[in-house]
């Protein structure tokens, strides 16, 4: 497929003639200096759009100048919000090149549904604008690593979302863990326990609201038939727009592992993975019951679970790791381990006896670190650089590949190939506890198991495994004329 340039893009849109006029120069034309505000435009104003508007609107050196949504009513009750609570006004528009041509403008932060975020950040790139984008920064991974070479190649300062960096109880006891407080890491646990209920299923596709441009909303991706009741937020859980709680919540989890790892600059050499979606018989197609095992080429096992199905007792958490929290790290040392997340965590020993405590603030710099990254025109001091932010995202999606190129399997078709991963079969044991309850029939809705894959990180390709084909076609997805990640950037 032909890769298109911004203008031409533009050209090609149907909403062409509405932006046409603007300039599509590579650079801002006056950049903030140290000793001025940066001025900050939010695109999405959705839960995290909120979160983007709150933080901007407070941070030193930021100032919110537009706020952007391709539903215009959603935007517009934020926007009246906004500018109750900041005071003056900002400029609202439904179309995102808009704010990109917009010289006035020198950061976008991003909090779209996941599909968008490669295009936009590297349209911003090319625009000149420095780019602040949740979690997961990417989609699929190929228009990952183009996120990064479009932040190399225009020398923007690009960040994620992925707070925990800066929280300041993760910050006093992840360096523990490297200067090895507790000896060799001998283990690390992921997990992500989080009380979801069913999105519902509608017998006739869903008509988007009169208040949403669904062109612009839908973007690169697929033009389908939308069979969920809610149309926002939902959209996470179906692959075409999103990755799951594998790849909402999980990327923050990633971060941590691999932040707890030392920060390896590269892809797990291999992945393994089962999954599937149990008890609600609805519109959704991510799993809600998932684990995954990673390989560094370390000798150290890592593993993550993502369980959304709700307890059905809300005061027994049936199946759930006995240690650690809800969402958030384990990492087993030789000497004791590191139980914590957002917000902190404390170190035990190895008969279980807390030896010391870090009390967490959740990040609350973290919006702020970046803002003195673009006024200091310095993305070395960024806590969630965009490149080692895409390898984060990644073992979600390699995770996802996994389950996505597996085969439907029965309980004893997933314990026997388990039966040599410890770690997997534990967890897989657990899950059952909680299927139980909830009376699921495996004949009827079986597990996908997943092949157990090898990954290049340098060509960012699969390169063994059963179903390697699928896998790596998996890799990249085949974008919506004319909404196409380029090829060169």
């Amino acid at each position: 497929m032909q890769s298109i340039t911004r203008r031409s893009f533009l050209k090609s849109s149907a909403s062409a003639a509405a932006v046409s006029s603007l300039s599509f120069a590579p650079a801002i034309a006056k950049q903030a200096s140290s000793n001025e505000d940066v001025r900050v435009a939010v695109i999405g104003t959705g839960g995290r759009g909120s979160a983007h508007i709150q933080g901007f609107g407070e941070a030193r050196g930021a100032r919110l100048v537009a706020i952007c949504d391709a539903d215009e009513e959603h935007m517009g009750s934020k926007g009246d919000a906004l500018e109750k609570k900041f005071g003056g006004k900002v400029e609202r528009v439904t179309d995102y090149r808009r704010i990109l041509d917009n010289k006035d403008i020198d950061v976008v932060t991003i909090a779209t549904p996941n599909h968008w975020h490669a295009l936009m950040t590297i349209h911003a790139c090319q625009a000149g604008k420095h780019v602040y984008v949740e979690k997961p920064v990417c989609h699929t991974i190929w228009e990952g690593r183009k996120m990064v070479e479009a932040a190399e190649k225009y020398n923007r300062v690009v960040a994620a979302g992925f707070q925990n960096r800066s929280d300041v109880g993760l910050r006093e006891a992840i360096p523990m863990i490297h200067d090895g407080t507790f000896g060799a890491i001998k283990q690390a646990r992921g997990l992500c326990y989080r009380s979801r209920g069913s999105i519902g299923k509608r017998d006739t596709p869903l008509t988007p609201p009169a208040s949403v441009n669904y062109d612009l909303w839908l973007g690169p991706a697929a033009d389908l038939p939308i069979m969920r009741p809610k149309f926002h937020y939902d959209w996470h859980w179906v692959f075409n727009t999103g990755n799951g709680d594998m790849g909402n919540q999980g990327p923050h989890e990633m971060d941590l592992l691999r932040w707890a790892l030392g920060n390896p600059m590269r892809h797990p050499s291999r992945v393994f993975s089962f999954g599937g979606r149990f008890g609600w018989n609805d519109a959704g197609n991510t799993p809600n019951m998932q684990a995954a095992m990673f390989d560094f080429g370390d000798g150290i096992p890592v593993i993550f679970e993502v369980r959304n199905l709700h307890q059905k007792d809300e005061n027994k958490q049936v199946g759930a790791f006995e240690k650690g929290p809800g969402v958030g790290i384990i990492i087993t040392c030789e000497e004791g381990e590191f139980r914590g997340g957002r917000g902190g965590g404390s170190f035990f020993d190895n008969d279980g006896k807390q030896i010391k405590q870090f009390k967490g603030d959740s990040g609350r710099t973290h919006m702020q670190n970046f803002v003195d990254a673009v006024r200091n025109e310095d993305a070395s001091s960024l806590r969630a650089p965009i490149e080692s932010s895409f390898y984060s995202s990644c073992m979600s999606h390699l995770a996802n590949i996994s389950v996505l190129a597996g085969q439907p399997a029965t309980n004893m078709a997933i314990s026997d190939n388990l039966a040599r991963r410890e770690l997997a079969g534990e967890c897989f044991d657990r899950f059952n506890q909680q299927l139980e309850l909830w009376s699921v029939d495996n004949d009827q809705t079986p597990w996908s198991l997943g092949p157990d894959l090898t990954f290049d990180s340098k060509s960012e390709q699969f390169t063994a495994g059963d179903n390697m084909a699928q896998a790596n076609a998996l890799v990249r997805r085949q974008d919506r004329k004319p909404y196409i990640v380029p090829e060169q950037v």
